[in-house]
């Protein structure tokens, strides 16, 4: 009987070890898969970015700003952390992530629409984490969402069950620098190249949404934003607060309402703060061509070049 259960425990150590260096091969090649999300994970914790502005938002950031045409305009080195389909509480979680290991920026570009002020109770695209899981800072982040990470430190594989594509994708790293179309990352901005499509789910949900009276809610996470930005960076550091251009679909007078109030704020925190710029464009000409978008709620590659430098010359001229 002992015999047996040596034998028994024998294999298990040998696939435990197997797995694990299965594991080990396919997070490598993630991690080390250039213009990738997981890739700029990678040089976030190792401290490789350092760069003078940081970009900040959700999806629209992250597909929206072209951190190169920025950086280029601005003549400063310009990353884009946005957190794909991440609240504001991602957004916050992630530049702090960053700022451990990387210089504070000397400016902020913040991404500033009515999707800002949802919160995550979950954590998107959680396979970005999946190369890291043995990482302190992450796991300050992924710990707070879901107990399930630290199953995955214990089972080797266990996170990339059922996840072939990117099971496929982390072998394939190893030999091949081929990055999936509209998943490629330059300096964090992802730019996309598709044909524009209605998205009604998106529109229903904003057309639909109660008008408040006074937007109190949004307004008190605004101020909370610009302490949590105040706290964390030097004091003449910039902050830019910009409303990217809406499709011309969403300008619904319902919508300009939902607005009203944030937009007011907005202006008075800039004429309060020296160090503080909003920058409207909800209502820019880019909102009137359906080639600039994808839906109604993101651009393409095209409209994100044509608002990067938009931006890009207003930031200027407040800078100098």
């Amino acid at each position: 009987m002992k015999a047996f259960l040596k034998y028994i425990i024998e294999i298990i150590v040998v696939i435990f070890i197997v797995a694990f260096g299965i594991q080990y091969f396919l997070d490598n090649g993630l991690r080390n898969l250039k213009n990738t999300q997981i890739n700029d994970w990678k040089n976030i914790l190792d401290g490789k970015i350092n760069s003078d502005i940081i970009i900040n938002g959700s999806s629209r950031g992250f597909v929206g700003y072209n951190s190169n045409i920025i950086g280029e305009k601005l003549k400063s080195s310009c990353f884009n952390l946005s957190f794909n389909a991440g609240g504001y509480n991602l957004q916050q979680d992630k530049f702090d992530i960053y700022i451990k290991k990387n210089k504070i920026p000397k400016v902020v570009i913040q991404n500033i629409d009515l999707a800002y002020f949802i919160k995550n109770n979950a954590i998107p695209e959680e396979w970005q984490f999946y190369p890291f899981l043995y990482n302190k800072d992450l796991e300050s982040l992924t710990s707070k969402f879901d107990t399930k990470f630290n199953y995955f430190k214990i089972f080797p594989l266990l996170k990339y069950n059922q996840n072939f594509g990117l099971i496929k994708e982390g072998m394939m790293a190893n030999f091949s620098n081929q990055v999936k179309k509209n998943a490629k990352t330059l300096n964090g901005f992802c730019p996309q190249n598709r044909a524009f499509k209605v998205d009604d789910h998106n529109l229903k949900r904003f057309q639909n949404q109660e008008v408040k009276s006074n937007n109190e809610k949004e307004i008190k996470l605004l101020h909370q934003m610009i302490a949590f930005y105040r706290s964390r960076l030097k004091f003449d550091s910039k902050i830019i607060l910009v409303w990217m251009p809406e499709h011309k679909l969403r300008l619904t007078e319902n919508y300009n309402q939902q607005r009203k109030f944030i937009v007011n704020e907005l202006n008075l925190l800039q004429k309060k703060d020296k160090n503080i710029l909003f920058i409207d464009m909800a209502y820019d000409d880019i909102s009137n061509f359906d080639d600039n978008y994808y839906d109604t709620f993101h651009l393409t590659e095209k409209g994100a070049n044509e608002f990067s430098k938009k931006i890009a010359v207003r930031i200027n001229n407040f800078l100098n």
